[in-house]
């Protein structure tokens, strides 16, 4: 039986921490089912730093079991989001920061879910380590963490000692690849039906809310960025741009790209793939027509880049996004 310290805070999110509650006591349940073994797979117990109640996001009162302090073993820590005031509640948390660097140094695997990543970070524990969080966020873990590799694109990262899960529920994706892992595929397989969880979703791309625009404050390359919105659907290139707002191709792209991380031509076509989803999810139109409407003339070569920019096609994008006809 593995130890799971799940931890709280002021302005953690309800749902992720008793989310995890929740489906961890569901794994034990099955795992008595399936096995016909009555030990659990997953001993919970909730903390904070102090062992008093703490009041989430939604000021819902969350009382837990005892303190970080009360914490005799660990096998996996995890830390659910906060959901605003990131810089505040780690500036109020640093005992907190301090107790999980005590407790990987002990051999604990910790775990981050969203925005609970900025915790492993402000611990220094991930050089070296490929991440993921949520896409919204991942600007400001970039400007505050700069030496840190992320990879918004993944649902879930194990680096052995470290996981990092993406967006608020992908708290269900990090329990259900514990279950998997230690209880096995078949006992995963059933707790993810029951919660009607896609087990093998590897990718958030599908899920991204719009084209990512990096926070900035390069006044040119936003005047620049609030142009290409502007004139997106028609045909254009860099050297184009460039002689628009007075620049050198190359000066473009290199202030371009170090203020949102993207090449120009890259945000244009995150922009039309946008829109592009938008119409998918809205609208019956073809998706030649779409392709058209967008400013590409070939749907072959657009279906590509809408695959690439999202592990979907345009069809199957609309299969699973699209408004339900109620």
């Amino acid at each position: 039986m593995k130890e799971v310290v799940v931890l709280a805070f002021d302005n953690c999110l309800t749902s992720s921490v008793i989310g995890l509650l929740d489906v961890f006591e569901i794994s034990n349940n099955f795992s008595k089912m399936f096995t016909d073994n009555d030990q659990k797979l997953f001993n919970v117990s909730l903390a904070s730093v102090d062992g008093r109640s703490v009041k989430s996001f939604s000021q819902f009162p969350i009382h837990v079991d005892k303190s970080v302090e009360e914490i005799s073993r660990a096998d996996f820590i995890i830390i659910p989001p906060m959901m605003n005031e990131i810089e505040k509640v780690l500036a109020r948390n640093q005992r907190l920061v301090t107790w999980l660097i005590e407790r990987h140094a002990q051999g604990s695997v910790l775990a981050s879910v969203c925005t609970g990543i900025f915790f492993l970070a402000e611990a220094d524990l991930l050089e070296g380590k490929s991440v993921t969080t949520n896409p919204l966020m991942v600007s400001l873990f970039q400007q505050r963490y700069p030496a840190v590799e992320t990879d918004v694109t993944r649902v879930l990262i194990d680096e052995g000692d470290i996981l990092t899960a993406g967006p608020t529920y992908a708290f269900i994706d990090l329990v259900v690849f514990l279950i998997e892992k230690l209880g096995g595929s078949n006992l995963a397989m059933q707790c993810s039906k029951l919660l009607l969880h896609d087990k093998n979703r590897k990718s958030q791309s599908p899920y991204f809310l719009s084209a990512m625009e990096q926070s900035h404050t390069d006044n040119d390359v936003q005047r620049i960025q609030d142009w290409i919105q502007q004139n997106r659907i028609n045909a254009m290139t860099v050297e184009d741009i460039a002689l628009r707002f007075h620049m050198s191709p190359r000066n473009l792209v290199r202030r371009f790209r170090s203020a949102t991380g993207d090449t120009p031509l890259t945000y244009l076509q995150r922009l039309r793939v946008e829109d592009a989803k938008r119409k998918l999810e809205n609208s019956r139109q073809s998706v030649d027509q779409i392709t058209l409407d967008i400013g590409y003339s070939d749907a072959k070569s657009f279906g590509r880049l809408f695959k690439r920019m999202t592990t979907l096609s345009p069809s199957e994008y609309r299969k699973r996004f699209a408004a339900r006809e109620l």
